[in-house]
């Protein structure tokens, strides 16, 4: 934060309970200098003990509002960076000696040191990851404050244990004083005063315990999502195969959370023995062998637990599959909610997470009811165990019912096994779904990694002098390179269709997980290898190139000069983006060698960041202001951040939201210009931009800027090769031909025809435009008649023609704007708002209501622990012989209050469940709804990452955490309520202390809950920082490491751990701060219990003495446990507060259905669009990007739209689909203004070809029809027309697959389609989403920048098919080819969001002056490119 920022931050004394007692000067917020460094290694051993160390920070939250700058900073070896170094050795010492063993194993004896890499490879193909592997390393890593974790807890418990002894010598004391047997007082004050400091000291061990614990949780998690970041940037092909992004985000969000919290109650499995012993042996010394019965019933108990863990372990395994799909969805959802929108697919989408969710909570559902019922046994086992030992006594023994202080001692040592067996179940189960988490995370953590050999072609020694004496860069000899692919376990096609059918919930899950998480086979974008002829190369035809999956680069030798500008061409899926990532290294290679001089770079699909212009461009690199004003003004971006709001200064959304095409391309190019490497390879960057664009960044930035570096360009645009040195043709077969034009043109077959779809044969005809001069007419926008149907009017100007891109501009004129685009998460501060909960219990009612639910609750609460309670009441009672009844009588009512009570808690427990299960699903659904149904303009300015914490961290809190907490705080509370209320009946003074406990216990809760909620706030809002940062990084992964930037990322990832546990670990002690001082509390109420006992005040008798002690003793941890549970579930609830902004709060898009205005289902019938006055701007706050315009389209027209990159074209789009609603003006289309339909009535009657082409992860089908709306018949024709498939192709490609042939088309129905689309390359992405766009046979289709990356040729196809079969439609077509369009009915030209021209392309190519004309010259269009000209 700023100084600035500090300065304008208003600090707010908050209103509290007890804030007349502290200072009213509020503290301001530290420099970063003054920040205090996190105290508890270094405090007082007083401090610590008490965890005083943290009320500086406590009293400055209870003060005011904590901030993220008041927080500790972290000592180093507590960042994360450290432990992650201490663990990594850990992990890979213990990795390295379990492969030896499984190697040892396999050699049968053979010296496994003699192996080679090959053999040592092969050998460890079936190697597995120990399971208790990388638990191990991390209690390796964090060993000594685990172990001291463990250690406080066995003291506690040694202690805890100890303490019946002391209570029965009291009640015995106590006995004994009825009896007139003690005189004097001070044995029995001895005891009391005993018997409550063992309670405070047994409290400090046990919050000891807590902390450390709960310390190495937060610590293993920062560890741990560390260490898969690390991982993710070293994974090889097969790694990146079996973890795609979904997969890794689902490590680092619901295992982690998991492994977190299991590590805080692991010690109870290993310290459980210790309380056990000393209880069975004070048992055995109280009421005899007896008492083995009970232990004997507590020991089955413990059996029963263990069984049902491990079947909970089954549940927890089959619901992380569909935790998985689920999240797999939202962040395809998160990537492509623009597309989503165009094609109207929210309400099929909704459907899929929804049932996906309902399957996933239905599992979960089953096993917090098997828990609950666990837990209802455990908290009853008390009654349980000491009926089943008290009976059997008295059938044995019955005088040694009548002994008082054994029983009732007894009884306490039940409560204290019984506290160690509840805690076994939950233990347990978190201990299984943490196993089952941390085993994934071993197995990502011990995937394969990436060679760096392999990558490294820079040459070396000799080779090195020898490239530099031939003034070589590049030397590929004999080279073969391969994209790896891997077979899938199972068929994607069966799972898509098995998820469509109504299965049970095993295949329900299997199926999720192979739509939403499996990562289909990766190939890469060409043919099959073809014999070459030697004279003449004769690849396959342009339809054959895309029959096959690409199979690689065969036998390429290539060699490029320094500073030499060498043009790689051929047709679509050929294997251009692959020959360039064979050469920077990213390509498998699997013979000849690579050499290189010099720093090289690729620069691939634009990828941009969420900060600004500048920092994308800069990319970590120091500032240079001649050079990167020299970048900027070369990839003419200077009349882009003219516009912009605070220049380059703007920020730019996630994956560039707010950018155009054009815009991303060029950033993404100034980036790599700006890296200034001797060798920069450029996939395709000229392809979303206009001619006059291309040209000047051809001129001033490949020809110039660049002029003396070695640039290696892939494109489709043939009119630029007559500026290369030489020629890369790909044949189409993996193999290249490299020559001038005239060698290619006079051996290479289907390099003459590709290229006589370009007009570069008439290069020679070329004028120098630059040099003539003409008119040109712009729009007098002050002359615009009101009527739409007045022509524009123009002016005529004389002037030298120039290149506009040439002027310089200033783009910073504004230096105090605030070009900020992301939103700040929303905060709230203080008390968790009342409808929060009222809307958890409201939408958790489910069948019993709204007003229903509560009753019940409290109705099963009161009577569950009424019974409890009444029971050992009831036994004091039959201890005492209260009533003349038989034992019988005592006997018969004992069994059914224990049986009742027991009844009653499992059904509280298990509505409580259903409770939480029905909420976390309801509003779990309704936030994806509100998401889905949301505005761009707010996805624009919220970070995914922020917007994924809910669906991953805070969902995970609603499923799994708030029942456990809820079901302890209200059991527990209540209980507490009881005992007090008991303690009263039997002594009324007591009631006098009550008000004097309860101000104690309401003052140090008020003054931990003030800061402890602002803590837990920020440490949420920080982690969404982290799962923001994780996202892009992950997206952007090539980008990151073609610059060599992994380590400025992964810096960056450790910043936001190491403040994210600045908050963790204060909120961990701070909850300790608050159980110590409550336990304090505890101790002075057993004291004055056990005194008020002890002076038999109300003449109490031994057996009440002892069903008050018994507890008295509990209430101690209890009381720390109520506040501690309540203030964990307001915590918690932040996640249900959060959830619920989405659900109730988010901004939502205009009404996605309205009947009254609903079109016929036949509209349009002619697709006419009329354009009044529009005007529109992406967000309020934003300057107009659409102004003014006007324009009638008549039906079935076909209309091109073209213009400089950023002049509006695609926001024309924006408007038509209503993505945001205009400022001013309206859209009519047939007649109806399109603002008073339903968006859905809208959408589907529109097809779109977004300028960024978007694939699913799936298949070809699922790419083409999602849902299964359309018929098989109609996806094959789709492809078809799309010029994907040779339509006398058709039926021998469905052949193959009908005769269960795997070898398929590259575009068949059932080809795999990764992640994005990233087995295809871009131009084969935009042919897929034509087709797409073709099956909705809409009246009106929009193709933005559809064929931008494709070849002329296929261009050229696709072009003849609009013509042929769209002559019914009306199509807006923008393009920067403009060949394209030229013999379209009539030309849109856009510039600044104003209509500039509009007329027929002969018209305003005749036009003397025309902005078109203008451009036609710079596209080098000739009169004989016209078709219509008239």
């Amino acid at each position: 934060m700023t100084s600035g920022d500090l300065e304008v931050q208003e600090l707010i004394r908050q209103k509290r309970l007890l804030s007349w007692l502290f200072p009213k000067k509020v503290a301001p917020l530290p420099l970063p200098e003054e920040r205090t460094e996190y105290p508890e290694p270094t405090a007082s051993i007083l401090s610590r003990l008490f965890f005083w160390w943290m009320y500086p920070l406590m009293l400055k939250g209870y003060n005011r509002t904590l901030e993220p700058e008041d927080l500790y900073t972290l000592p180093d070896n507590y960042s994360v960076e450290h432990m992650t170094q201490e663990f990594n050795q850990v992990f890979h010492r213990f990795l390295d000696r379990a492969q030896k063993q499984h190697l040892i194993a396999k050699c049968n004896g053979k010296n496994i040191d003699t192996l080679t890499p090959e053999e040592r490879e092969s050998l460890l193909e079936d190697f597995e990851l120990p399971r208790w592997l990388t638990p191990g390393a991390i209690f390796y890593t964090f060993r000594w404050t685990y172990l001291m974790s463990v250690l406080s807890l066995i003291l506690a418990n040694v202690i805890q244990s100890l303490n019946p002894l002391l209570t029965k010598r009291l009640i015995t004391f106590v006995s004994n004083r009825t009896l007139g047997l003690e005189p004097s007082v001070g044995k029995g004050v001895g005891y009391a005063i005993g018997s409550s400091f063992m309670v405070l000291t047994a409290g400090i061990f046990i919050n000891h315990f807590f902390y450390r614990s709960m310390l190495v949780g937060a610590q293993a998690k920062a560890v741990l999502t560390k260490a898969i970041l690390d991982k993710s940037f070293l994974l090889d092909a097969k790694g990146r195969y079996k973890y795609p992004q979904g997969k890794i985000t689902s490590l680092m969000g619901t295992d982690l959370s998991r492994i977190d919290f299991a590590m805080g109650f692991q010690p109870f499995l290993v310290a459980f023995p210790v309380p056990l012993t000393i209880s069975i042996v004070i048992l055995i010394t109280n009421i005899g062998a007896i008492s083995l019965v009970g232990i004997g019933f507590l020991m089955i108990f413990m059996v029963f637990f263990a069984l049902l863990t491990k079947k909970l372990y089954g549940f927890r395994f089959k619901a992380t599959k569909f935790t998985d799909a689920r999240v797999g969805y939202i962040k395809e959802l998160l990537n492509n909610l623009k597309i989503i929108k165009f094609y109207s697919w929210e309400i099929p989408y909704f459907d899929n997470i929804s049932n996906i969710r309902k399957k996933e909570m239905k599992v979960i559902y089953t096993m917090q009811t098997m828990r609950n019922m666990v837990v209802s046994m455990a908290v009853s086992l008390t009654l349980l165990a000491s009926l089943v030992t008290f009976l059997a006594m008295y059938g044995i023994d019955k005088s040694k019912r009548r002994d008082a202080a054994a029983v009732f001692s007894s009884l306490s040592l039940f409560n204290i096994l019984s506290q160690q067996v509840i805690m076994l179940p939950l233990a347990l189960s978190s201990g299984a779904d943490a196993f089952l988490g941390v085993t994934r995370v071993g197995a990502f953590l011990s995937s394969t990694e990436d060679n760096s050999d392999l990558h490294t072609n820079s040459a070396h020694g000799e080779e090195l002098n020898r490239l530099r004496d031939q003034n070589l860069a590049i030397e590929v000899k004999d080279a073969s390179f391969e994209w790896e692919s891997f077979k899938s376990d199972d068929s994607e096609i069966t799972q898509e269709r098995a998820a469509a059918e109504d299965e049970d919930d095993d295949d329900d899950a299997d199926s999720a997980v192979a739509n939403a998480g499996k990562e289909p086979v990766k190939d890469d974008d060409s043919t099959k290898y073809s014999e070459d002829d030697e004279k003449k190369i004769v690849p396959s035809s342009a339809s054959s190139s895309v029959e096959k999956s690409f199979l690689g680069l065969k036998d390429i030798n290539l060699t490029m000069q320094k500073g030499e500008f060498v043009v790689i061409t051929g047709l679509i899926g050929s294997g251009k983006s692959s020959l360039l990532n064979a050469l920077a290294g990213f390509m498998h290679r699997t013979q000849g060698t690579i050499n290189v001089d010099g720093s090289l770079l690729l620069c691939g699909y634009p990828w941009v960041q969420n900060a600004t212009v500048k920092d994308n461009i800069i990319f970590g690199l120091p500032y240079d202001e001649q050079r990167y004003k020299a970048v900027v003004y070369a990839c003419s971006l200077e009349s882009d951040l003219e516009i912009l709001p605070a220049g380059d200064n703007t920020e730019i959304g996630e994956r560039g939201i707010t950018l155009s095409g054009g815009q991303k391309a060029r950033i993404n190019l100034a980036r790599a210009v700006y890296a200034d490497n001797d060798i920069i390879l450029l996939d395709d960057v000229l392809s979303a931009v206009d001619a006059r664009v291309g040209k000047h960044i051809m001129n001033e930035c490949l020809l110039g800027l660049l002029k003396e570096k070695t640039r290696i360009l892939a494109t489709h645009q043939l009119s630029l090769v007559g500026s290369a040195n030489r020629i890369i043709f790909l044949n189409g077969n993996g193999t290249i031909d490299v020559g001038l034009v005239s060698e290619l043109s006079a051996r290479n077959i289907e390099f003459t025809k590709l290229m006589a779809f370009s007009s570069e044969e008439q290069a020679k005809e070329k004028k120098e435009e630059e040099e003539e001069e003409y008119e040109f007419e712009v729009l007098d926008e002050e002359a615009q008649d009101d009527d739409e149907h007045t022509p524009l009017t123009k002016r005529k100007t004389r002037q030298q023609v120039e290149d506009e891109e040439a002027i310089h501009r200033e783009f910073n004129k504004n230096n105090t704007a605030n070009g900020k685009l992301m939103v700040q998460e929303s905060k709230a501060v203080n008390r968790i708002l009342s409808q929060v909960y009222k809307n958890y219990l409201k939408y958790g009612a489910g069948i019993f209501g709204q007003y229903g639910i509560l009753p019940l609750l409290l109705l099963l609460l009161v009577t569950s622990v009424y019974l409890q309670l009444f029971t050992n009441v009831w036994l004091s009672f039959w201890t005492s012989h209260k009533f003349e009844r038989p034992d019988n009588f005592y006997i018969g009512i004992y069994v059914m209050f224990a049986i009742m009570s027991l009844i009653l808690l499992t059904l509280l427990f298990v509505l409580i469940g259903y409770v939480c299960n029905t909420s976390a699903v309801e509003l779990n659904i309704k936030s994806v709804r509100r998401v889905l149904f949301a505005p761009m303009s707010y996805m624009d300015t919220t970070p995914m990452g922020r917007i994924l914490n809910r669906f991953t961290k805070d969902t995970d809190v609603m499923d799994n955490e708030l029942s456990n907490l809820l079901r302890i705080l209200v059991y527990t509370a209540a209980n507490i309520v009881g005992v007090l209320i008991l303690c009263v009946v039997y002594l009324p003074w007591f009631a006098i202390a009550i008000p004097l406990l309860a101000f104690l216990f309401i003052a140090i809760g008020s003054f931990y809950q003030a800061s402890a909620r602002e803590m837990k706030r920020l440490e949420a809002v920080q982690r969404s920082f982290i799962y923001s940062n994780f996202s892009e990084t992950l997206n952007g992964m090539p980008t990151i490491k073609a610059y060599g930037h992994s380590n400025r990322f992964l810096e960056k990832n450790n910043n936001y751990i190491n403040k994210t546990n600045e908050a963790y670990y204060i909120t961990i002690a701070n909850q300790r701060f608050l159980a110590i001082h409550l336990d304090m509390v505890a101790t002075i109420m057993a004291l004055v219990i056990s005194l008020l006992c002890v002076f038999r005040v109300f003449n109490i008798g031994a057996s009440s003495v002892g069903l008050l002690m018994s507890y008295v003793l509990q209430i101690a941890g209890q009381l720390s446990m109520v506040i501690r549970n309540y203030t964990q579930v307001e915590n918690e609830m932040n996640s249900v507060e959060r959830v619920c902004e989405y659900a109730f709060d988010l901004p939502q898009e205009a009404p996605y259905l309205i009947e009254a205005t609903a079109p016929p289902s036949s509209w349009p019938e002619k697709g006419s669009i009329k354009i009044e006055k529009a005007s529109m701007s992406y967000r309020p706050d934003l300057p107009l990007v659409l102004k003014n315009m006007s324009v009638e389209i008549n039906g079935c027209e076909k209309i091109g739209i073209c213009g400089r990159t950023g002049a509006g074209k695609s926001t024309i789009m924006t408007a038509l689909y209503r993505l945001c609603e205009l400022s001013s003006g309206k859209i009519e289309i047939d007649g109806i203004d399109i603002s008073t339909l339903g968006l859905n009535n809208l959408r589907t009657k529109l097809s779109i070809i977004p300028q960024d082409p978007v694939l699913f992860k799936g298949t070809i089908r699922r790419n083409l029809d999602p849902f299964g709306e359309h018929s098989d018949d109609d996806l094959w024709d789709s492809l078809r027309r799309a010029g994907l498939i040779e339509a006398e192709m058709l039926a021998s490609i469905k052949q193959l697959q009908e005769n269960g042939n795997d070898d398929l088309h590259k575009f068949h129905l059932d080809q795999k389609v990764e992640d994005d689309g990233t087995n295809f390359s871009l131009g084969e992405r935009q042919l897929v989403a034509f087709a797409r766009a073709l099956i909705r046979e809409s009246k009106i289709l929009i193709m933005d920048e559809a064929t931008s990356s494709v070849d002329y040729e296929t261009d050229w196809k696709i072009q003849q098919t609009i013509a042929l079969e769209f002559t019914n439609c009306t199509i807006l077509c923008i393009a920067h080819r403009l060949k394209t369009i030229i013999n379209y009915d009539r030309i849109l030209v856009m510039d600044k969001g104003e209509v500039k021209e509009f007329d027929t392309p002969w018209a305003l190519f005749n036009e003397e002056g025309s902005i078109f004309q203008q451009m036609c010259i710079r596209s080098n269009i000739q009169v004989t490119d016209f078709r219509n000209r008239e």
